[in-house]
């Protein structure tokens, strides 16, 4: 178990090998598990074989920039052990070169106790001179519904910064009242990625929808059905 967040009253765990969360000691829903259980998520039509490379590819990619941010990437050596996926990590690093992102928190777990929900956001900061969220993705954001997703980010951090211990989540969201959204679809050739911006304000309010309608389901929905009845 990796807790992230622990203290009086507050406790954010994540189980990285069952991808879980829990918020004070119960199992909440991740923002994609929430899109997932609507429906929306929906990738039943790829076969598992290639879901399963897809899922692999984005996994290694995003801890190859979360290492390589922190300077504990060699490059070299990523690119010898992982051929096809060097191009999405420069494709990254492309844009940071380009000096358009200031970055404050990469990869930073955030929840909320309203909506009972957790999820990790790729990167907060600055970008092109104004707060943003943004969201990577090897293949196309709109199948993810990144637009929601970044919502959900939104959402969770704003609640989750008024936590103990959250200086650096607090400061930026008071000093910045407005954080605008983005996906940031990485190129496997190695080139300046994709920015798509998310400027729909209906998204937080659908996502705030999804997530009540999951635990209403999860609450009501009965945990057997008595097949005797009907056979009678």
């Amino acid at each position: 178990r990796a807790i992230d967040t622990e203290g009086e009253g507050v406790s954010l765990v994540f189980e990285p090998i069952a991808h879980r969360y829990e918020l004070d000691g119960a199992e909440v829903p991740s923002v994609t598990g929430v899109l997932r259980a609507s429906g929306l998520i929906d990738f039943s039509q790829i076969p598992p074989s290639i879901l399963e490379a897809a899922r692999e590819r984005g996994t290694k990619v995003h801890q190859a920039i979360h290492y390589w941010g922190d300077g504990d990437l060699n490059v070299l050596e990523f690119a010898r052990d992982f051929p096809d996926l060097i191009g999405y990590l420069e494709s990254w690093m492309r844009l940071i070169d380009s000096g358009r992102l200031l970055t404050i928190l990469r990869e930073y777990r955030v929840a909320s106790r309203r909506h009972r929900a957790a999820g990790t956001l790729d990167w907060l900061g600055v970008f092109d001179g104004h707060a943003a969220i943004i969201d990577f993705a090897t293949g196309d954001p709109d199948d993810a519904f990144k637009d929601l997703q970044t919502a959900g980010y939104c959402i969770l951090g704003r609640e989750w910064k008024d936590e103990p211990g959250e200086g650096v989540l607090r400061a930026f969201f008071e000093h910045h009242p407005f954080v605008a959204r983005y996906s940031v679809r990485l190129t496997k050739t190695g080139s300046l990625p994709k920015i798509t911006p998310y400027t729909n304000p209906r998204d937080f309010s659908e996502f705030a929808a999804l997530v009540a309608a999951q635990h209403i389901v999860k609450a009501r929905k009965p945990k057997a059905i008595d097949w005797q009845e009907y056979a009678a």
